[in-house]
C-alpha cells in the first residue's frame, strides 16, 4: 500500500487539515510567566524578545504565537503539549531552580551514517553566561584533533569569527587561554602559574592576582579553529 493511499483513508489523519485550538492570549502569557519564573508581563516581554504592547495586542486578540513556542520548545525541552494547551508531561517542566538552561546537560543524539560524525554544541558568552548559539555536525576524526580527549568533556565557543575548543578536564591553570568563572560569570583570558604560587589574569603589561574563592576554571582552550 503506497503512503498515500494509507494516509488519504485515515480517519485520524484527517485532522491534519483542522486548525489546532491552542491556549492563547492572557492564559498564554499567564502560562509562560510562571515557566520562566518571572515576576510580570514586562519581564517577559524583555525575556522574550517581544514588546508589551504585543502581549496586550495577544490578550486583546487571544493570539497564539506558534513559531515563538516552537522556539522555547526546542531551548527549554518543554513539551509542545503543556506549552500550547497546559497539558502533558509535567516531569519535563523545568522546576525551581537557579541554573540556567546552557548549564544543563545537554544531550545531543548523533546521527545514524555510515561513517563516523558527531554533533557539536557551540556556545556564545551572553552577559556573563553561556548561551547556545548553534549545533554543528563534523567528523569524529576532526572533533578528536581540535579535542583530544571525548567531546563530552569539551566546550566549543564562538568568539568572533572563531571557534574555541575547550578542554573541561583541564581546570588547574597552568598556562595558556582559559575559560574561567567569577562570581558564576563566564569570561575568557589568559591564565598563568608563577612562581610565588599564585595564579594571575594576564591583560596586556599588567597582571591580577585570582582568588580561588571567587574564580573557577572552566577548562583550557586547547585548539582555535580561525575563520579564513
Amino acid at each position: 500500500m503506497s503512503g498515500y493511499v494509507k494516509y488519504k483513508h485515515d480517519k485520524l489523519f484527517k485532522n491534519l487539515n483542522k486548525p489546532l485550538s491552542c491556549d492563547g492570549g492572557k492564559v498564554l502569557i499567564e502560562r509562560l510567566i510562571n515557566l520562566f519564573e518571572v515576576r510580570n508581563r514586562v519581564e517577559l516581554s524583555d525575556l522574550i524578545g517581544v514588546t508589551p504592547a504585543t502581549l496586550s495586542t495577544w490578550t486583546t486578540r487571544g493570539t497564539t504565537s506558534h513559531e515563538l513556542l516552537i522556539r522555547i520548545h526546542l531551548l527549554t525541552g518543554w513539551p509542545l503539549e503543556y506549552l500550547c494547551f497546559g497539558i502533558g508531561d509535567l516531569s519535563k517542566i523545568k522546576g525551581k531552580t537557579s541554573a540556567h538552561f546552557s548549564e544543563q546537560v545537554n544531550e545531543v543524539s548523533e546521527p545514524k551514517l555510515a561513517y563516523n560524525r558527531g554533533v557539536l554544541q557551540v556556545y556564545t558568552i551572553d552577559n556573563g553566561h553561556l548561551a547556545p548559539y548553534e549545533k554543528i555536525e563534523a567528523t569524529s576524526n576532526l572533533i578528536n584533533h581540535f579535542l583530544p580527549k571525548s567531546h563530552k568533556d569539551g566546550v566549543v565557543l564562538k568568539q568572533r569569527d572563531n571557534l574555541l575548543f575547550i578542554d573541561t578536564t583541564q581546570t588547574e591553570a597552568n598556562q595558556g587561554n582559559y575559560l574561567f568563572k567569577v562570581n558564576e560569570n563566564h569570561q575568557l583570558g589568559e591564565l598563568k602559574l608563577l612562581p610565588d604560587g599564585h595564579v594571575y589574569l594576564l591583560e596586556g603589561n599588567e597582571r591580577f592576582q585570582i582568588d580561588p574563592t571567587f574564580t573557577k576554571v572552566v577548562g583550557k582552550v586547547v585548539s582555535v579553529l580561525k575563520k579564513t
